[in-house]
């Protein structure tokens, strides 16, 4: 009885992370079959940015990938430069065997190169390079991924 629950249960939480996956590429996102998207991660899909995401990536448990903000005017209001500032957008694409760690943020307009590690509770606001471990807020270099193959 309790090996069928288990497999129930395993099955339930298999279709939450495929259903958050086609709804993301209903919505416009790029996303490669062979990659993990937590169901608690967000993915921003209004338009006018693309989040392109490549294969064998892991994107964990509270992430958030944004193609677009408001931080720079104060919110939708303006209130800190009386609307002068636009909106921030831009496409972001990850590249192949990235690791996204927990509570990590990634802002409009970053590439994200292949095999990067992005540690947990990290905020990306610029290109990573291929092969590159980063951590922090903003995010900064502390190692290559090649060291740990």
């Amino acid at each position: 009885m309790v090996k069928l629950l288990y497999k129930i249960l395993n099955i339930i939480a298999n279709s939450r992370v495929k259903i958050k996956r086609w709804y993301y590429i209903i919505q416009g996102a790029q996303i490669d079959n062979s990659t993990y998207i937590s169901p608690q991660a967000y993915i921003d899909t209004h338009k006018p940015g693309k989040v392109i995401i490549g294969r064998n990536c892991y994107i964990t448990r509270n992430v958030v990938i944004l193609c677009h903000s408001d931080t720079k005017r104060g919110g939708p209001l303006g209130i800190w430069n009386e609307g002068q500032e636009k909106r921030m957008v831009g496409n972001v694409r990850i590249g192949d065997n990235v690791f996204i760690g927990v509570n990590s943020v990634i802002m409009p307009g970053v590439n994200i190169g292949d095999n990067v590690i992005v540690g947990a509770l990290s905020l990306v606001i610029n290109d990573i390079p291929e092969g590159k471990i980063v951590v922090g807020v903003p995010t900064k270099v502390i190692g290559e991924t090649i060291e740990h193959s």
